[in-house]
């Protein structure tokens, strides 16, 4: 990973994620289809990688969806997300978002909303009446209270027993509750008239280092019936509920007294005590610090009706409610686009609060791409990075590879797809049958040619499913040899027996097939043909295990796509789906492998693995490199040398190595190609290869069986 100040860069290698991409923006659709593409796969990993936190966080499988249908909250059962989650600006916070919703889905009850309206005790009610508020108004108060009460509740319980996940929260509230106007807001003369909006204010940034207790008459007491330095007493929804209806009950009243002392031009504090002016300020505030409740001093009054009014002798009207909500005083020495961006920032607040947090949406297109990436779990993996560093003397560069972990039907027939022949887009296209298509129709008998020639390979090779049992008698201990049983008379005491089986080992042959352009036409059949057939040969004998990759390039970069799995998927899968491939783009070669490297199966002490390679031997490849602007091309003997290191590498994995050059004359004389960079494709393919290079007629059976044979042979178990 290249060094950024991205909190999450450090989990990134486990989900294939990498900033290195010019424009930090949402999915642009008007941009080129490929480069949407692309960053519809980093937002497929990206929402892979939230959902991960999210599970690990709350224990429990809570989907993470992208926001394609106006969803702007979770509903108690989905977290959504945006479509800039990949952003890296925006990716932290997103995770801290999900976090906190996903936190909400454990802790929360969300039935108790639903029947908010009932739940709302008398009293707060009558003193709504009062203020002539109306009840949906005081309903909404509730609830907004009970939202900060839960938020301060949940994100205190997730910051202290999940400190790993600080950073995420710390984005998350930098966004929301940090900005510089919030504090210079709490320092001016707004928000200091006692109105709904003045105490919402207040109370929502009550944990603000600048946040002032004597701002509005009452603050002091909700900060006490708050608690926030024993929040953690408030284990049930219901426990929290009360405390947001006591603190909505001391709000009405000290406005009800406000506004009662105004008409009088009465002035009186707000819990009727006078204060001595004395009280010691409470302990700067941080983003999660407790109100210490031996630092809130009781409420002292305002000394003139200014302060309480905002600097204005404002006349209480007919219009009482509308001030009861909205009136949050003024100042003068604030700019009125300072104010315009403190208004922002509050509102900004109050929608993170109610959860209703507008989320950038992904159209129905690429919701439809993305469903496609994350079937197929489509990644970006970082690779090359030696060969750029030999070649190019770049360092810390890569190239960027496209990891395909699953092909299915819906990715082949996708418009991003490098390995469907244009023939096929045409036919789905224009609405005919793929069963009519003449290339399908051709590759369809190559497939069956190829199930013919694998079930001939699987009878040649049906000595691997022999058990070899031996018998070894007149043993001390063991199993009793009834036959034996007569001879205890005759001082004869060894009658029992011990068998030894013999069997060959489990193995797995992974098949890499090269699908770059100059692999058309009859390579490609050839390649196809032997594929099948070892793939089927594998499905009739017993413990071995096949799976395929196909390597070629797409969007100016590597392309790797595993296309079956004997351990997952059904022989039928080839059959079916192979038919509509065809060889395209260029030879990435080594830098293929070294993607390929990172999902090959692990080996282990009781199997036999085989790494199978199909190719013409040429590595040709090149891209425009962003970062230095330069032309990077990968081929001849370099390319040959760092492929070379790449089958180094798998060797170390316990993989042995058989690579067949697959030529489109049965000659396996590589003389017979022209001379590319110095070498023909012949010599750079034992430069690759080296002693596990194979120039052999890949359709003659019997010089297959004799390749595969060989090395099977090495693998019985005695």
């Amino acid at each position: 990973m290249k060094n950024t100040t991205c909190y999450s860069d450090f989990w990134f290698e486990d989900y294939d994620m990498d900033w290195d991409f010019e424009d930090d923006s949402v999915v642009d659709t008007s941009h080129a289809q490929s480069d949407s593409t692309e960053k519809l796969i980093r937002l497929s990993s990206a929402r892979r990688a939230i959902s991960n936190y999210v599970s690990i966080l709350t224990n429990k499988s809570i989907p993470v969806m992208f926001n394609d249908n106006n969803n702007s909250m979770t509903d108690g059962k989905v977290v959504y997300i945006g479509s800039d989650a990949s952003s890296k600006k925006n990716f932290d916070i997103a995770v801290g978002l999900a976090l906190h919703e996903g936190s909400h889905i454990c802790y929360s009850n969300f039935d108790l909303f639903k029947n908010i309206w009932g739940n709302v005790p008398r009293e707060i009610s009558d003193l709504g009446k009062k203020l002539k508020i109306s009840k949906s108004e005081i309903v909404e108060l509730v609830k907004t209270l009970t939202n900060i009460v839960e938020d301060r509740y949940i994100d205190h319980t997730v910051y202290y027993s999940a400190p790993g996940y600080r950073g995420y929260y710390q984005a998350l509230y930098d966004k929301y509750f940090n900005a510089k106007v919030v504090d210079d807001g709490l320092k001016s003369e707004m928000y200091r008239v006692p109105s709904i909006e003045s105490y919402l204010f207040r109370i929502i940034n009550i944990t603000n280092k600048f946040t002032d207790l004597t701002a509005l008459p009452g603050l002091y007491n909700i900060a006490k019936i708050f608690g926030l330095s024993s929040i953690q007493r408030l284990t049930t929804p219901k426990d929290r509920f009360e405390v947001a209806c006591n603190i909505a009950e001391v709000i009405l009243s000290n406005i009800d007294q406000y506004m009662t002392n105004s008409e009088n031009l009465q002035l009186s504090d707000g819990d009727g005590n006078e204060g001595d002016g004395n009280e010691e300020k409470p302990d700067t505030f941080s983003i999660f610090d407790d109100i210490k409740n031996n630092n809130v001093p009781k409420d002292k009054p305002s000394d003139n009706l200014d302060d309480i009014l905002g600097g204005e002798d404002t006349q209480v009207e007919s219009s009482k409610s509308d001030a009861v909500m909205n009136d949050i005083g003024d100042d003068e020495k604030m700019s009125d686009n300072k104010k315009n961006k403190l208004a922002k920032a509050f509102n900004k607040q109050k929608t993170f609060v109610s959860g209703d947090i507008k989320r950038k949406k992904v159209t129905k297109k690429e919701n439809d791409v993305l469903d496609i990436i994350e079937k197929s779990k489509v990644d970006l993996v970082d690779v090359g990075q030696q060969y750029m560093q030999d070649q190019y003397a770049l360092e810390n560069s890569t190239v960027e590879c496209i990891l395909v972990k699953n092909m299915t039907r819906e990715l082949i027939f996708s418009q991003d797809f490098p390995l469907t022949p244009h023939i096929n887009r045409h036919f789905l296209a224009s609405g005919q049958k793929l069963s009519e298509n003449p290339y399908s129709k051709r590759m369809q008998q190559v497939i069956d040619s190829g199930i013919s020639m694998g079930i001939k390979l699987g009878k040649r090779l049906q000595f691997r499913n022999e058990v070899n049992v031996e018998k070894y008698s007149r043993r001390e201990t063991g199993k009793l040899d009834k036959r034996l049983i007569s001879e205890l008379g005759y001082n004869m005491e060894n009658i029992f027996y011990t068998t030894h089986q013999s069997k060959y080992k489990k193995m797995h042959f992974h098949i890499s097939v090269d699908a770059s352009s100059s692999m058309t036409g009859p390579k490609w059949e050839k390649s196809i043909k032997l594929t099948t057939a070892i793939a089927k040969a594998a499905s009739i004998l017993e413990n071995i295990r096949v799976s395929i990759s196909f390597r070629s390039t797409s969007q100016n970069k590597p392309y790797v796509v595993m296309a079956y799995d004997s351990d997952k998927d059904k022989f039928n899968k080839i059959k079916n789906l192979f038919c509509h491939l065809s060889a395209n783009g260029t030879t990435p070669e080594g830098l293929a492998f070294e993607a390929i490297l990172k999902v090959l199966p692990k080996v282990d002490l009781n199997s036999e693995n085989y790494f199978i390679n199909i190719s013409d031997g040429e590595p040709a490849f090149s891209f425009q490199e962003t970062k230095h602007n330069n032309k990077i091309t990968y081929q001849g003997q370099g390319a040959a040398k760092h492929t070379k290191i790449q089958c180094k590498k798998i060797k170390k994995e316990g993989y042995n190595i058989i690579s067949y050059f697959v030529s489109e004359t049965e000659s396996s004389d590589s003389r017979l190609y022209q001379a590319y960079g110095g070498l023909n494709p012949g010599d750079l393919f034992k430069i690759m290869y080296g002693t596990d290079a194979i120039f052999t007629n890949v359709e003659n059976l019997s010089q297959v069986v004799t390749t595969l044979n060989k090395k099977m042979l090495e693998s019985i178990d005695i």
